[in-house]
Parts: structure tokens; sequence; C-alpha cells
């Protein structure tokens, strides 16, 4: 019997961990849950996930991103209380105490009777619908440590999608393999994408850059705009510069959170590492190309992780 190569166990792992997703997903399209709050790190195909297994699923779905008002939500609901409603990016929504209130409602009653949600105000007076359908909201960010939403997620699945370096590289590797398609029409070749997708593999690890399957997306798109003959800069200068700004982006957002999330963000990145790399020499350098500590902040952080003290706070 032929053993697994490393990238095959990749995929194997991630695919595991995608099963998850879609099987929350499927409790929520077929009813058996009301609701699911799905979140990880950005551009692991969350978001892809979701929307295609709905789409396998033939269920009636509706997706909405940016921004939506509490009563702009009583009022989606209303209108379509049968469907699935993805919210993706709408972190705001979690925060506000009106909309707290319209979730809450929408994704839970007392057994035998029905979910109830309304909304009363002095012009238009009371409001009311019986909401059968489902909600799934998309994130990067948990829930955040509040009461109210703590009790909101007591009523539906809370899920983190982890995915690691090692298991990313494979996924980004394989994606290649089939080519890059839009609108089912191949543009770029399997042996091509596999191309642009090493050189960004190496600009990434060079900068310390976390993966991310967009910047895939964006490299593949400066490798057309290079072969149309609509740039003068090689298509791998123009990615790794894309690489460069992305992970200035990244070391900027580590930068604004507070001193626990950060700890609990390099400990992440030290168990990723682990995972990843034997080497103590290429695991400390690793590390602080990911983050730009030190060496000894490496060590703290590992220590940390080897406890085994912070793995629950750091799984949500």
């Amino acid at each position: 019997m032929n053993e697994k190569t490393p990238h095959e166990v990749a995929l194997a792992s991630l695919e595991k961990k995608l099963h998850l997703v879609r099987d929350l997903t499927t409790a929520v399209a077929k009813g058996y849950k009301t609701g699911l709050y799905l979140y990880g790190t950005g551009g692991v195909g969350k978001s892809f996930t979701v929307l295609r297994h709905l789409e396998s699923l033939d269920v009636s779905h509706q997706l909405y991103n940016s921004r939506m008002t509490a009563k702009g939500l009583f009022l989606t609901l209303k209108n379509a209380p049968d469907a699935i409603h993805v919210m993706e990016d709408m972190e705001r929504l979690t925060k506000d105490p009106d909309a707290q209130g319209v979730l809450r409602s929408g994704l839970w009653s007392q057994p035998g009777h029905d979910r109830v949600v309304t909304w009363t105000t002095a012009t238009e007076g009371a409001q009311r619908f019986v909401f059968r359908g489902g909600l799934i909201l998309i994130s990067n960010r948990p829930l955040a440590d509040l009461p109210e939403l703590r009790a909101l997620a007591t009523r539906i699945e809370v899920h983190r999608l982890e995915i690691s370096d090692v298991e990313l590289t494979a996924l980004m590797r394989d994606l290649a393999g089939k080519g890059h398609r839009v609108l089912d029409k191949l543009l770029i070749g399997a042996e091509e994408c596999l191309r642009v997708t090493e050189h960004l593999l190496k600009e990434c690890r060079s900068a310390g850059c976390p993966l991310d399957l967009r910047l895939q997306q964006k490299a593949f798109q400066t490798y057309l705009q290079f072969a149309a003959d609509c740039s003068v800069s090689h298509w791998e200068d123009l990615v790794a510069a894309s690489v460069r700004e992305a992970t200035c982006h990244f070391r900027h957002e580590l930068n604004t959170n507070s001193q626990e999330a950060k700890r609990a963000n390099r400990r992440n990145v030290v168990r990723e590492i682990i995972a990843s790399a034997t080497d103590a020499k290429e695991q400390e350098r690793c590390y602080t190309e990911k983050t730009g500590a030190s060496r000894a902040d490496f060590y703290r952080r590992k220590h940390e992780v080897e406890s085994g003290e912070f793995d629950e706070d750091d799984a949500h």
C-alpha cells in the first residue's frame, strides 16, 4: 500500500476541516440548526466553501455583505422568512443592540413555539413575522465577549476554521493544477498557474506574509495583464510588490490589537510553524519573518503553546 505524499496528507487534513464546515452548513440549510457563526483568518475559503455547498444543496439562499442596519436586518428576514441568509463580514450587526435582539429572536424560540421576530416604533407601530429560515454569519473575528453575544452563541453553532500554512499551500497548488478559469473559460493553463503559484509562495515566505487565496487570484490576474502586454513591469515583480504591501497590512493589523490579542495571534503563528518546520533555526526564522518579533519572543510564545494553558482561549 502506497504511503501518501506530504501534499496528499495536507489536502486530506484540509478536506476533513472543510467537510465539517459543509456539515454545519447543511445543518442550517436542512433546518436541523437555525444558525452558524463561522470565523477564521481571511482568505482561506470560508465564504467560497459555504456558498458553493449551498448551491450544491439547491436551497434558497441570499448573500449580504458590507453594511446592514438593525431595521434592515428585520426587513431582510421578513421579506424572505424561509431562506438561508448569508451575512459576510458584517461584524457591526453583532455589535448593534437592536440587531442583537433581532438575531436572538430569529435564531431561537421556546420548544414548540414559532420563532417570532418583532419590531415596534412609535410611527409604524408593531410589526411581527415568523422566521423559519436560517442565518450563516461569516467573519474574520470571533464573537465579542459580551453577555448579549454569549446568549447568541448558545443559540447557534459557532465554529472557527483554522487552516495551517501547510494545508493552505497544498490547496493553492491543487487549485493551480486545475488552471485558472473565469466563467468556465480556461484563461491560464495548469503549468503556468503552478509557476505563478510557486513564485507567490516563495515571495510570501521571503516577506513573512500569511498565505491567502485572494493573493493567488490577484497573482493570476497580474499574470494575465502581463501576458496581454499591458504592463511594463514583469509579472514576477508585480506579484512581489503585491505581497510586500499585503505583509505591511498584516503587520499593521497586528499592531492595532491589544497586547493579549497580539500574544494569542503569535501563539497561533507558532503552532503553524511547529506543524510545518522541525528545525529550530528554521522555526525562529519563520517566526521573526511572519511577526517581526524577536527570537526571545518566539521562545516565550513557544513555551506558552507547549504548556497547553492557552489552547482553549486561542481557539475562540
